[in-house]
């Protein structure tokens, strides 16, 4: 996501623009007749720079965070730095969260990070948001949850005797396996009267027409005390890839509906619909995949590695020679139906003569283009914004820089491929900034180990970074 994406008018979802790159979030929550806000802020780790000087093991970053009133009149503020460790950082991201106590009325928030390794990696965000009491049965906003555990400390983490780690995201994917979440509910003096307790049903909608997804539906009958802390799970297991409608409601003994409140999300499920016993009730008739030649079935499964997920790439991997040509075509067509059910056959066209250019560009002797790294990235991703390339730098190994503009949600990607053998068309990924992608903090010691093989485990990182003509860390940092 490259802009900010409303969902609602009290959730806003935030990815930056520029090299630094994050996700903001922020939810209103209620204390007796007082308000409080939390934001949540999550900083993606390789986003960070690392000090030009290569003794200094450590990122960080400066975060400022304050709030104005209508008469913009700064109400509260946090200003901090967070550092840790390199490696620590890249692989677990910075996670932030902040607590401000404040009154009815309509605010301005400001969000500014600033890289303390380079201080020109600045990111800056602005949004609005309102607090008042408007009924007398209420919802606050619902938190997505990362994971949460029972706790008794006093914590900004800690809500209802429970430790809550949140979700700084909207979008599940094949890698989530439940929706967890967490709400209140506030309750007037005069409700409790009238009903001394109301049913509470959360249910999972799809988003196109609304109606309940399978059985995620649940009721609970809950008591009208003053709070009620709603702290929930479903099973997304068997919830298939789209676009639904997570929707808590209250309602009276009349089941009239009191208060609801709604909190859209993305589900990719690749799974649910790719094992092998489900795919026998695939119809294929006047599909692409019925005409597919039968001599070139395998080679079009293989070829669809680049973009499967753990499940396909098993079954592509391991199971080819345990169907037959009928269930391999059930495959196929499924592949693409759930990426592109509105035109399954024009996208896989589209990708079979990438893959033709990919066996041109990358392809060796023994391997097919889409078998190498290049080829998997260049399919995945596209073909890069820039390409430099250095076959014949002294002390390095020959190497590819692939700089992308923009990849999906992100921007400013790289990748540095490297060729070890010397003879082949066959760059290997040595390292990438892109999250999910090879990760390697030492690539510029192993793409200078044509010269130096072994390691100098005191030196890491930096042995050769005034070899005469060495360039690629200047080239990697600004290709």
């Amino acid at each position: 996501m490259k802009r900010i994406s409303t969902i609602l008018l009290t959730f806003q979802l935030l990815t930056f623009h520029g090299q630094l790159e994050a996700l903001f979030d922020i939810k209103k929550f209620r204390q007796g007749e007082h308000h409080f806000v939390e934001t949540y802020l999550y900083i993606f780790g390789p986003s960070l720079l690392e000090d030009r000087d290569t003794n200094v093991k450590n990122k960080k970053v400066e975060i400022l965070l304050f709030i104005e009133n209508e008469q913009k009149e700064i109400v509260d503020y946090k200003k901090h730095v967070i550092e840790g460790e390199i490696d620590h950082i890249n692989k677990n991201g910075i996670l932030d969260l902040q607590r401000f106590f404040l009154v009815d009325g309509d605010y301005h928030l400001s969000l500014r990070l600033v890289d303390q390794n380079d201080t020109t990696n600045i990111e800056e965000h602005q949004q609005t948001f309102t607090l008042s009491k408007t009924n007398s049965v209420e919802f606050s906003d619902v938190e997505l949850l990362d994971k949460y555990w029972k706790s008794d400390s006093v914590s900004k983490l800690n809500k209802s005797g429970f430790e809550m780690i949140p979700l700084v995201t909207t979008y599940l994917g094949p890698e989530f396996n439940r929706l967890s979440y967490y709400t209140e509910i506030y309750f007037d003096e005069e409700i409790g009267g009238d009903n001394p307790s109301v049913i509470l049903t959360q249910s999972i909608l799809v988003e196109e027409n609304r109606k309940i997804a399978g059985q995620y539906n649940k009721l609970k009958k809950i008591s009208t005390s003053s709070v009620v802390p709603v702290l929930n799970s479903f099973d997304l297991s068997n919830l298939p890839t789209g676009n639904y409608v997570l929707k808590l409601s209250v309602m009276d003994k009349n089941q009239q509906v009191l208060n609801s409140k709604e909190l859209s999300f993305q589900r990719t499920n690749l799974n649910n619909s790719m094992k092998l016993n489900r795919l026998n009730s695939v119809s294929i008739a006047n599909t692409f995949a019925s005409i597919l030649p039968q001599d070139s079935l395998d080679e079009f499964l293989k070829c669809l590695a680049p973009l499967a997920s753990n499940l396909e790439k098993n079954i592509i991997d391991n199971k080819l020679n345990d169907i037959d040509d009928t269930l391999k075509r059930q495959f196929i067509y499924s592949f693409w139906y759930n990426r592109f059910p509105n035109d399954p056959a024009y996208n896989w066209s589209k990708y079979k003569n990438e893959v033709k250019k990919t066996n041109q560009l990358f392809g060796t002797k023994v391997r097919k283009g889409y078998e190498t790294d290049r080829g998997r990235i260049y399919l995945k991703y596209g073909p890069p914004s820039t390409i430099t390339d250095r076959p014949n730098e002294p002390s390095a190994y020959p190497y590819q820089i692939w700089h992308y503009y923009k990849i999906g949600r992100f921007n400013n990607k790289r990748f540095i491929f490297y060729l070890p053998d010397l003879v082949t068309n066959d760059y290997v990924i040595l390292h990438s900034t892109l999250q999910g992608e090879y990760f390697n903090n030492n690539w510029k010691t192993d793409l200078h180990s044509r010269n130096t093989p072994e390691r100098n485990v005191d030196a890491l990182q930096n042995p050769n970074d005034n070899q005469w003509g060495s360039n690629s860390n200047l080239f990697f940092i600004n290709p």
